[in-house]
């Protein structure tokens, strides 16, 4: 599984013209990959990321003993 944080707001890198077109070149399988945008600029809310990768990180390593 395959996740992307970006900024619904980022000025660097639209939504529209960046993110999208990215999401869609990758490679791997549509059911494999999660675009998750936050209501945010570039730099994301850290509390909601950090959660994101905790759990991707549980999910596919395992949780921490």
């Amino acid at each position: 599984m395959l996740n992307i944080l970006n900024g619904r707001r980022d000025p660097i890198y639209p939504v529209e013209t960046s993110q999208n077109i990215l999401f869609q070149m990758l490679g791997t399988p549509a059911e494999h990959k999660r675009h998750v945008v936050y209501e945010a600029e570039h730099f994301l809310p850290a509390n909601p990321v950090m959660r994101e990768t905790h759990d991707w990180l549980d999910r596919y390593l395992g949780p921490v003993e």
